[in-house]
């Protein structure tokens, strides 16, 4: 069965601005640089191999930081959905709002439960990227003919859209991106660091020294002995009643053994809740769309907790209508339906917690051919107790498990980036087991191995096999497809049309960035 082909088409508007700017994170006036272009739409497959290379979208602008220069490196960070390992923090959070449901009796200590998943800053929201130039024009409703790429002489040689790009006869991969384990035969393994004796030096206590602890006051025990200790006096207690009723004390062990696999994701999120609960919460998927009646219906609130939320957490006063329309609504994905994936398709979503039926937070989401991507997330600083950062972000990971069901390929959860020179953007961390992409060979790093790295230097290539590459690394300019004067031509006919131009440097640039596959995709404006 041949695979099912997204007959979308990508165009991009890329200008080489190297100039520095104001950083978000650690306030330098002019610390970060970054690229830039516009995508006036973009295919979702073309999009999940441009965030495998480090770019990440704010609206229709894409940027990708310059992680060599920049004075905070903004590392891509995903999560295996699939194989989701909840710390005790995250199994608190679900239970918390397990029991805020069940019986709505949440008492945060010391009057709020902090939400320590968002980076809150007095300067404004880091997760909005203002463009740095401005586009000229609307290409988003542009139609492209297959038939319209033509070579140097003019005859018609290409399509619209090429499936597979080859580097000197070498078939490339599919999916964009390239597992540590392909380069490296020791990639995958986890080398934890060896810990010798503790060779430090124990002199006698002076006389002035405490002698002990108080001799006439019980001795203190450890919680783990003690814990150990009811352990035991139940499983006798458990003993004692099934030799009553002539049980063997064999089964009794071994259904106690039976019982101790871990909870699943799943397992929190569906436990049943009393018969009359104390709250009602509801999710919703909505497509970003609005001429949908489900999200025209729930704009006017989405935005109302979006300004709610910018203003008491980010203090951020330019939240407008059409701040918040740029940033989180209109968007370059076009919607894809394949048989073969998701019944919500791929596209752009928000991901809608209805408590009550009102609205309390909203999750920015992209679904992607082998991910879901967290755009942003938003909620009403009044439920803060709930900790809804960690508990959206479990919800989206349980989301991209659901889709997995019926598109074996997405199987990550993208959550932008991870600043570790910044330490509350490390919590993205915490979501085991997470991978960091190497800014060099563009190859996915265990976090464990990655952030010994960072700890030495703030930027750092991360792949230790010093024989790796750019897998995409080598383009060839003459297969790129240039937008120009109506025309969709590739790049050798556009400098003929062109003898005079100046835009190579850019044009390689350009291509450097998106690497091949995407280059030789996607379609590249020249006005």
């Amino acid at each position: 069965m041949a695979e099912e082909r997204d007959p979308s088409f990508t165009i991009l508007e890329y200008t080489g601005d190297h100039s520095a700017h104001k950083c978000g994170y650690c306030k330098s006036v002019a610390g970060s640089f970054s690229h830039g272009m516009w995508a006036h739409r973009m295919a979702v497959g073309d999009y999940q191999d441009l965030i495998d290379r480090g770019w990440r979208r704010s609206g229709k602008y894409c940027y990708k930081p310059t992680m060599n220069r920049t004075c905070c490196p903004l590392y891509t960070i995903r999560c295996d959905a699939s194989e989701i390992r909840l710390t005790k923090g995250q199994k608190k959070v679900l239970k918390r709002v397990h029991r805020y449901l069940s019986h709505g009796d949440i008492k945060p200590e010391g009057g709020k439960i902090p939400d320590n998943e968002q980076c809150v800053s007095p300067t404004g929201n880091q997760e909005y990227v203002k463009p740095k130039f401005d586009t000229t024009k609307d290409l988003s409703m542009v139609s492209v003919s297959p038939a319209a790429i033509k070579n140097a002489k003019g005859t018609c040689t290409a399509s619209a859209r090429e499936p597979n790009c080859s580097i000197s006869g070498e078939v490339l991969p599919v999916d964009g991106s390239v597992d540590s384990n392909s380069h490296s035969q020791n990639s995958g393994k986890v080398i934890q660091p060896v810990r010798g004796n503790d060779t430090r030096n124990l002199s006698p206590k002076s006389p002035h020294q405490v002698a002990g602890p108080d001799p006439s006051k019980p001795p203190c025990r450890k919680s783990k002995l003690i814990r150990l200790e009811r352990r035991e006096a139940k499983l006798a207690k458990r003993r004692e009643e099934a030799s009553s009723r002539g049980e063997s004390l064999m089964e009794v062990t071994k259904s106690k053994s039976s019982n101790n696999t871990p909870k699943s994701l799943e397992d929190f999120l569906n436990e049943p809740l009393p018969e009359s609960p104390a709250h009602k919460l509801e999710l919703k998927l909505v497509r970003v769309n609005e001429n949908e009646p489900s999200f025209r219906t729930s704009y006017r609130a989405s935005y109302a907790v979006y300004r709610k939320y910018q203003l008491e957490i980010h203090h951020d006063w330019e939240c407008d209508r059409a701040t918040y329309k740029s940033f989180l609504v209109e968007g370059p994905l076009v919607p894809w339906h394949p048989g073969c994936g998701p019944l919500s398709g791929y596209g752009s979503f928000h991901h809608q917690y209805w408590l009550d039926d009102r609205l309390i937070a909203v999750g920015v989401l992209d679904i992607l051919p082998h991910c879901v991507s967290s755009v942003y997330l938003y909620y009403d600083p009044e439920f803060s107790f709930l900790s809804l950062g960690t508990y959206a972000s479990l919800r989206e990971l349980a989301l991209t498990r659901e889709l997995q069901r019926t598109a074996a390929a997405l199987k990550w959860y993208y959550m932008g980036f991870y600043i570790h020179s910044c330490p509350k953007m490390r919590y993205k961390g915490n979501y085991s087991p997470s991978f960091l992409l190497c800014p060099e060979t563009y190859i996915w790093v265990p976090i464990e191995k990655a952030t010994p790295k960072l700890d030495l230097a703030e930027y750092s290539r991360l792949n230790e096999d010093t024989s790796a590459r750019d897998y995409y690394g080598e383009v060839d300019l003459n297969r790129i497809k240039i937008l120009y004067d109506q025309d969709l031509i590739l790049y050798e006919m556009y400098q003929r049309l062109n003898p005079k131009g100046d835009d190579e440097d850019e044009v390689k640039e350009y291509a450097s960035l998106v690497g091949a596959k995407s280059a030789h995709s996607m379609v590249l404006y020249r006005g």
